[in-house]
């Protein structure tokens, strides 16, 4: 090989090692062959993913749930107010469900209440703040007149 030659591919080994987008890919490639060894590392299923590693995933989440609102219809067509659901869980009765709502609803009343005037409060104690021009403005003004003093 000519001497030129490995001169130009050790030159373009050195460019291509200074861009960050093949960094990037360098990462992107060693990231996909840990999660294929290892599977999806639990600090990367934040957020709204609910998938674990290990779980059936959104799929079985929708059927557990269909499951349970059938089950809670077959129990109303039964005439009962208490009953099994297809999972096997003990349903409420709906006057309990209907007191307990009505309890979470008068307590966040009762805290949005209480937050709102909170906030009035505090807005009325404080003096509005000018703008950013409007303060540079009143100081315009003030050394305009020390200057006209002095």
């Amino acid at each position: 090989m000519a001497p030129w030659l490995r001169f130009v591919e050790a030159w373009a080994v050195q460019q291509l090692l200074r861009t960050p987008a093949f960094h990037r890919a360098v990462e992107k490639v060693a990231r996909q062959v840990h999660r294929v060894r290892h599977g999806t590392p639990p600090d990367e299923l934040g957020g709204t993913k609910i998938d674990q590693p290990g779980s059936s995933g959104y799929l079985q989440h929708f059927m557990d749930e269909v499951k349970t609102q059938i089950g809670s219809a077959e129990s109303k067509n039964a005439g009962g107010n208490t009953g099994l659901n297809i999972d096997g869980r003990v349903m409420a009765d709906q006057g309990t469900t209907a007191r307990v709502n009505a309890e979470a609803e008068k307590v966040i009343d009762e805290s949005a209440e209480a937050a709102w005037r909170d906030s009035q409060r505090n807005a009325a104690s404080q003096t509005p703040r000018q703008s950013i021009l409007g303060e540079f403005g009143s100081a315009i003004r003030e050394q305009w007149k020390s200057d006209k003093r002095g």
